[in-house]
């Protein structure tokens, strides 16, 4: 399983769509994909929709950055974790404040 896939909405480091990205999953034989955009989850809704087509078992997550420095890349177990992940980077994101060095979850 890839651990950190990013689609286009992770701009400068992305370049291909949720589709493209599993298409290329499908043609290398992959049954699990993580979709870890940075600092975003916009492509994940598509994501999740389109997996089924190809074959393929998505897992959401977020590659969190402050700047380009990789602070850590989460990985949502359930769809409770996705919305956790989602609230905390929404937090930071609307307060404009940097992530912490560590992100531990409230389970």
């Amino acid at each position: 399983m890839y651990l950190n896939c990013h689609t286009y909405y992770t701009l400068r480091y992305g370049t291909f769509s949720e589709k493209e990205l599993l298409v290329m999953g499908q043609t290398h034989g992959l049954d699990v994909m993580a979709l870890t955009d940075i600092n975003n989850t916009s492509a994940c809704l598509s994501f999740v929709r389109l997996t089924s087509k190809y074959g393929i078992q998505s897992v959401l997550g977020v590659d969190f950055r402050n700047g380009a420095r990789r602070l850590y890349v989460a990985l949502a177990e359930n769809n409770t974790g996705f919305e956790e992940l989602n609230r905390f980077l929404s937090k930071h994101s609307h307060q404009k404040t940097e992530c912490p060095r560590i992100f531990i979850s409230k389970k």
